[in-house]
């Protein structure tokens, strides 16, 4: 089968769409299928798996945000649906709207990703966040009609993708590797964690972006709640962004100097390492329609700490999985008691851990490229069973 994805950012691109959409793309070339991808230009792109193609598009970028759009140039589009037998599209943009309206007259089925929210994306607009929204919705739901179907990664997503469209919407996970754990892994993992507590004994972990709408600061108040308690643990942020000074200087007046180490970006290998070697993964962000950093979080033993908000999937993630515990975000010290009775009852926290990597299992990224296959596959079996009701001769009726 040959398969278009197009979106605004991609290798290296940004946040959980562009990983997703990366991990899906090399799960269908493991199937067998060719892939070539329409993205915005990268400042540092890095290289697709072998087996894929990428064709750059001019981008407008606002201001110095990494978030950038790109020029829906018809020739382009048009020179891949073409050559394509199904096109996938993840990002809800000007280009998403043109290459909708292009596959339909080149006859392509079309497939959209759900991987934004209103409340994401309002965030960047504290002053103007209502007029924002509202303009997000008209354009959501102008834009989600016009896809043959949706796939969301959680079913929470897809009830939200679902008030903007009336397509069908399947789940599909945005799906990780999962690791192979064997005794260097292990090693390495004991090494990192001694290295890290440094004397105390339980280890907090938190991998993400260090921007406003991920809500970081939230972890200071976490580990604040925590200290007026208890001293034997440490919390490790890995991750860059804007608000990486701000929150050394906010842990550094809250005494959390010693408790909070930020350790900017990590390499991927490291960042596996961290993982396999915390106790609990903090996860503060309001706004997630997965989550794939605590997914991979969860397939390495990670119980999950996570705020109890109505806009992020992983509450709901955790308590199906009962993986961890929850929070309200205005009360962190409600979830201080909890914490305390997992780091004292290491039989019930290596319980919610083992809960964690069963449910991690499903989210296998190859089972995500083969439920895409299925409905690409069925998309193409309507699109030709329609194709050949509409060529079948009328049969005259003689009196």
């Amino acid at each position: 089968m040959r398969i278009a994805v197009v979106a605004d950012d991609l290798y290296p691109g940004y946040g959980g769409q562009a990983a997703a959409t990366e991990g899906h793309v090399q799960a269908l070339i493991s199937l067998g299928h060719e892939v070539r991808a329409l993205a915005g230009e990268e400042r540092t792109p890095t290289q697709p798996p072998p087996g894929v193609t990428v064709e750059r598009l001019p981008v407008w970028r606002p201001g110095e945000k990494q978030t950038h759009l790109a020029l829906p140039r018809s020739g382009e589009i048009n020179t891949l649906l073409k050559w394509a037998d199904v096109v996938q599209i993840n990002t809800p943009t000007p280009l998403a709207l043109r290459t909708l309206t292009l596959a339909r007259r080149e006859n392509v089925p079309a497939v959209m990703g759900f991987h934004t929210q209103e409340e994401s994306a309002a965030l960047h607009f504290s002053l103007l966040r209502g007029p924002v929204t509202a303009a997000l919705r008209r354009w959501y739901t102008a834009l989600y009609r016009k896809p043959d179907l949706l796939v969301a990664p959680t079913a929470f997503a897809a009830r939200l993708a679902e008030d903007y469209t009336s397509r069908p919407v399947h789940v599909v996970s945005n799906g990780i590797r999962l690791p192979r754990i064997g005794v260097a892994e292990e090693e390495r993992a004991a090494t990192m964690r001694r290295k890290l507590l440094d004397g105390k004994r339980h280890l907090l972990v938190h991998v993400g972006r260090l921007t406003h709408e991920k809500r970081p600061r939230d972890l200071l108040s976490l580990a604040s709640a925590l200290a007026e308690r208890r001293r034997d643990w440490r919390l490790v942020v890995a991750g860059s962004g804007p608000l990486r000074r701000a929150l050394e200087e906010r842990a550094a007046k809250l005494g959390l100097a010693d408790e909070v180490r930020f350790l900017g970006y990590v390499p991927e290998g490291e960042k596996e390492d961290l993982l396999l070697a915390g106790d609990l993964f903090l996860m503060p962000s309001p706004t997630e329609l997965q989550s794939i950093a605590t997914l991979e979080a969860m397939a390495r033993r990670c119980a999950v700490v996570a705020a109890d908000v109505p806009s992020s999937a992983v509450p709901e993630m955790v308590r199906e999985a009962d993986c961890g515990l929850r929070y309200r975000p205005e009360r962190p010290d409600e979830v201080v008691d909890a914490v305390e009775q997992l780091l004292d009852h290491p039989q019930e926290l290596e319980r919610l851990q083992e809960n964690a990597v069963a449910a991690a299992r499903s989210h296998d990224v190859n089972r995500s490229g083969e439920k895409l296959q299925e409905i690409y596959t069925g998309l193409l079996h309507d699109r030709k069973t329609s194709k050949k009701a509409s060529e079948k001769p009328l049969q005259r009726t003689i009196a």
